[in-house]
């Protein structure tokens, strides 16, 4: 090695070493500054030399993860509607028209982020989801600088083929190169553990009409779905514009969810089982293929506590490859099965609705995978 060559090697040393120790060093300082008695100063925040960008998977929501039991599908971040009528938000897409889908990003962080990317992926009413069984969309931007805790909105026009009409499911997931902040599994769509992505997950369905959804999950599953019913306050809470048009009424303990019968409609290549009891509904999934279920268990709980150090700034994402490779691994050979279920009659009258929520739950690690909010209408 040159002589010239070592003497910068060791001068970016010098560098590296004075960067890591400026942050405690300045801290100390402004402890003694700010710590006499009579100094009513507000103490200024550590600079963080990051962006902090997210999607809200729920209203309140500032890109903490992971979170469990909140309901992630109604994401108030994206909205789909006629380019037409930007106002008439709505997952039910018709063939040959042309569609506004807007997402809304924030930066949570103190660097600014020039042009965030966001590319959005369609399916029709799904359970869990992946890349691997997805249909991307495309890619677009947000026209502008996403400054430091502030939002933007980033705007993609889809005409719909007459193949895809009907009812839709739509994720957003948004990333950045520079600074870089991007999301850390290519193939795993899960709003739970990465503030990068998000979920829209809500149909009108008739009454007493039939109704088809997929569930996306590992070779081998063991997973239940379970009907809850919404309160009308809940159903409001949703803020969709065409719950105007209806009269919300109280769904309590009906009788009528635990009537719901699930049919198996299509499935992979291997063993596949449903079985149900008043609108609980285990079902599981036996192959040659993928990871056992003990071997998930450890995976998805070791993630968990990776996400939970990265958040807390403990580590990050580059501290835990090994394990991170672990879980792609088991990302990128999962199965889509599809199931069929008719709305029961819930003796509603036109102009009438009530609300009810699919919900999925992986009984691996005892966490929700997926939900669908379905506002059914007389």
């Amino acid at each position: 090695m040159s002589k010239n060559i070592e003497a910068a090697r060791e001068f970016i040393q010098g560098l590296t070493k004075e960067k890591t120790a400026y942050p405690k060093d300045i801290a100390k300082r402004l402890i003694k500054i700010y710590s006499g008695k009579n100094d009513k100063r507000p103490r200024p925040e550590t600079f963080k030399e990051s962006s902090f960008l997210f999607i809200r998977s729920y209203h309140g929501d500032i890109g903490l993860r992971p979170f469990s039991n909140i309901a992630f599908w109604n994401s108030p971040d994206i909205n789909i509607s006629p380019i037409n009528n930007i106002g008439a938000y709505t997952t039910l897409l018709e063939g040959g028209k042309s569609y506004s889908i807007r997402c809304n990003l924030h930066n949570r962080g103190d660097l600014m982020v020039p042009y965030p990317k966001v590319e959005f992926f369609l399916t029709d009413p799904t359970l869990g989801f992946n890349t691997s069984v997805a249909q991307q969309l495309g890619v677009t931007q947000m026209t502008g600088l996403l400054l430091p805790a502030s939002n933007g909105v980033a705007e993609f026009i889809y005409q719909v083929p007459a193949s895809e009409a009907g009812h839709k499911c739509l994720f957003a997931r948004t990333w950045s190169f520079s600074p870089l902040d991007k999301p850390f599994d290519l193939f795993a769509l899960d709003p739970r553990i990465d503030r990068h992505i998000a979920q829209k997950n809500l149909n009108f369905v008739p009454q007493a009409s039939p109704y088809m959804f997929n569930v996306v999950h590992q070779p081998n599953a063991l997973e239940t779905i379970e009907f809850r019913p919404m309160t009308a306050m809940q159903v409001m809470a949703l803020q969709h514009p065409g719950l105007l048009d209806f009269k919300i009424l109280e769904l309590g303990k009906s009788e009528a969810l635990a009537q719901i019968k699930l049919e198996l409609a299509n499935k992979e290549s291997g063993e596949f089982s449903l079985k149900g009891s008043r609108g609980m509904w285990e079902i599981k999934s036996v192959s040659k293929e993928g990871m056992d279920l003990d071997r998930q268990a450890g995976i998805l709980k070791e993630m968990d506590a990776i996400v939970h150090s990265v958040y807390s700034e403990k580590s990050s994402f580059s501290d835990h490859k090994k394990s991170l490779e672990m879980f792609r691994s088991m990302n990128k050979t999962v199965k889509k099965t599809t199931l069929q279920m008719t709305m029961p009659g819930f003796g509603l009258e036109k102009g009438q609705a009530v609300g009810f929520e699919i919900v999925n739950t992986n009984q691996v690690n005892g966490q929700v995978k997926g939900g669908i909010t379905i506002v059914v209408t007389g």
